[in-house]
């Protein structure tokens, strides 16, 4: 039964929506090395946090946590070339580091698969063919001619990742340069644009030569795209909204020399939004494709050249090499081409539910439940820099995958999935590159003596939702400090008074008043920010409600037989209030340490559930011994080398 005076916190859970089933997802690491700190700061541990929240709310068999390496493409060829191990052995080995670190870190995923593992391929592969398929029928996959670099002497085609040159860009000129990008400074090019060219498998100066490829149109669904991306503005990230947003807006450009032209003209025009943008170009965005259209009348009668700002929405998704997952039989000069990594791996989630499922003895075909059903969720916590691929790429492979691409998905269809965006977790004011050796491995900081709890904990803390952070070891000590003293404290202070002063067990008492208001506080400002995945601001103010045990201790002293019982006693009573309310509100960020607690509480072990919240311990529970929970100031102190 709640204490008299508990906080009622079932008023705020009623407000959340309560979807039937749940999947949650984290970006997938490429099999390539190991993880780094980028990865769990901007993926895996916001998802395991806001996965653990969620069977709270839910329960386990409601909530499923999937991901996997990415297995295929060029980056996984390189690599084991470089290691001098055939692949498959190569990306066995990569899985199960990342998996052990993974571990290491309490991730609670129900599956840590990968695209060409065993317990998935053969699910991934009809997936991916059957949406390929649909596609093809719908008229999204267009064919198109282009020159790409090839390997004489290895007699094959070399996807992007496997050139390298100089880079174009004047102001740049770094010599490691992809054949379509810089890393160093971002530049976009044509492969032909690439100076002094060479192979990275074979060392030796390609040539172009022409291929044939399909291509994703996504500007045949952008429509529909936009109008799911409008109805997001109230309940995503705006780094995860804005960009998609502002690309899916019907859109024309011309060149700067007619904006004179434009500008005598533009009363007469729908509204619309005017804006520069690279290459000397002026672009106009309106409300509708009829404004347009009717917008490049008028353009077009003044003589304005015009082009439609579509160049976002047309990408090759396959590619001249073995190692992929290969094209269903719909064309003969597509043979022997395989699926490009980045819609494979967008596919990918669906065939690692079917495989958590059969390993938890469910029926595999349960996928449906969590993915096609409008009253379940998906949601998928991501790099910032991977948006693009899986706001607009996925919607419209998923929009074109059914009957009527026009229309948002109906029940029994793939819905549309919820996005977590977080910007990137610095070093030295630079994104962390695998490629470039600039990254601390998650193995790292263990091995330096940090608890993986300090670390969960400190990356939780970093506000990576709206800005990059860098991992600043002054800040991080200075959390771990906190952790050591005053958390610690309202930890230990009631475990070890009720063992000294109380026989081992909860004394009678009455919640005191502002207890009680200050978790109802808290645990409104806690579901609110759960739901939202928002971590750092909740954190602090979970921090202040832990001072309210050591205020408690100072004012009514229940570990000193001297004061006066009845304060003593309720003192402590509310103590343990607070100390259980810090143990379900903190399990998802910090689950080891809370085990811990857990059990010195001699708690059961499902006592992970919302509705344990705004109840106390009874009077005459027995507290098991205390155990130790964040580690003492002096672990951790050395900065690894990165």
């Amino acid at each position: 039964m709640p204490a008299p005076g508990a906080p009622d916190v079932a008023s705020a859970l009623a407000r959340l929506p309560q979807p039937a089933r749940m999947v949650i997802t984290a970006g997938m690491p490429y099999a390539n090395g190991p993880l780094h700190l980028g990865h769990l700061a901007g993926a895996h541990v916001p998802a395991d946090i806001y996965a653990r929240w969620c069977r709270m709310r839910l329960g386990q068999e409601r909530v499923l946590f999937v991901c996997g390496t990415d297995d295929h493409g060029s980056t996984t060829e390189l690599a084991a070339a470089k290691a001098g191990q055939p692949i498959r052995a190569f990306l066995d080995s990569v899985h199960a580091s990342q998996r052990a670190t993974l571990a290491r870190y309490a991730i609670s995923l129900d599956i840590y698969s990968g695209t060409s593992r065993p317990e998935s391929f053969p699910q991934h592969v009809a997936q991916c063919q059957a949406m390929l398929r649909q596609l093809h029928a719908n008229g999204l996959l267009v064919k198109r001619r282009s020159r790409q670099w090839y390997d004489v002497e290895l007699a094959r085609f070399l996807p992007d990742r496997l050139v390298r040159g100089t880079c174009p860009n004047p102001k740049c000129g770094a010599p490691d340069a992809y054949s379509d990008e810089c890393e160093r400074c971002g530049h976009q090019h044509e492969p032909e644009q690439l100076i002094d060219p060479r192979s990275a498998l074979s060392g030796g100066v390609p040539e172009l030569r022409e291929t044939v490829h399909w291509w994703l149109d996504m500007w045949a669904v952008a429509e529909p795209l936009r109008a799911w991306l409008e109805s997001k503005r109230a309940s995503w990230r705006r780094s995860a909204l804005a960009e998609p947003l502002d690309r899916v807006q019907p859109a024309l450009h011309f060149a700067n020399s007619a904006e004179q032209a434009y500008r005598a003209l533009r009363d007469r025009l729908p509204a619309h939004r005017m804006k520069y943008t690279p290459g000397k170009r002026v672009l106009l965005q309106f409300a509708s494709r009829a404004e347009l259209a009717a917008a490049g009348e008028e353009l077009r009668g003044a003589g304005i050249a015009w082009q439609l700002a579509d160049e976002w929405a047309h990408r090759s998704i396959t590619r001249d090499i073995a190692w992929g997952i290969p094209l269903p039989e719909l064309d003969p000069e597509l043979a022997g081409k395989t699926l490009y990594v980045w819609p494979d791996s967008l596919i990918a989630p669906i065939a690692f539910t079917q495989a958590a499922l059969a390993a938890q003895g469910r029926d595999p075909g349960q996928w449906r439940a969590f993915w096609c059903d409008p009253q379940a969720r998906v949601v998928q916590f991501l790099g910032q820099d991977n948006v693009f691929f899986y706001v607009l790429m996925q919607g419209a492979l998923w929009l074109g995958a059914q009957p009527d691409p026009q229309r948002l998905p109906l029940p029994g269809e793939l819905q549309l999935t919820d996005i977590v965006a977080n910007c990137h977790l610095l070093v030295d004011g630079e994104k962390m590159s695998k490629s470039r050796g600039n990254f601390y491995t998650g193995d790292q900081l263990l091995e330096r003596g940090y608890d993986a709890d300090q670390v969960r904990y400190f990356l939780a803390m970093l506000a990576l939702a709206e800005r990059p952070a860098d991992f600043d070891f002054g800040k991080f000590a200075e959390r771990n400090a906190f952790l050591a003293g005053p958390m610690n404290a309202a930890l230990e202070k009631p475990i070890s008074a009720c063992h000294s002063k109380f026989g081992g067990r909860v004394p009678e008492g009455r919640l005191l008043p502002e207890v009680a208001q200050a978790t109802q506080r808290i645990l409104v400002r806690y579901v609110a920010a759960m739901e939202r995945a928002e971590y750092p601001a909740l954190l602090f103010e979970i921090e202040n409600y832990a001072r309210l045990v050591n205020s408690l201790f100072a004012r009514y002293k229940p570990h000193d037989d001297r004061h006066p019982e009845e304060g003593r006693r309720d003192a402590l009573f509310s103590s343990f209030f607070i100390v259980k309310h810090l143990l379900l509100m903190l399990h998802p960020f910090v689950p080891a340490t809370m085990e811990r607690l857990r059990q010195s509480l001699a708690l059961s072990a499902d006592i992970y559930r919302v509705e344990q919240f705004g109840q106390p311990l009874p009077a005459g529970h027995a507290i098991a011994a205390m155990q130790r929970f964040f580690p003492g100031r002096e672990q951790g102190a050395a900065q690894p080398d990165a």
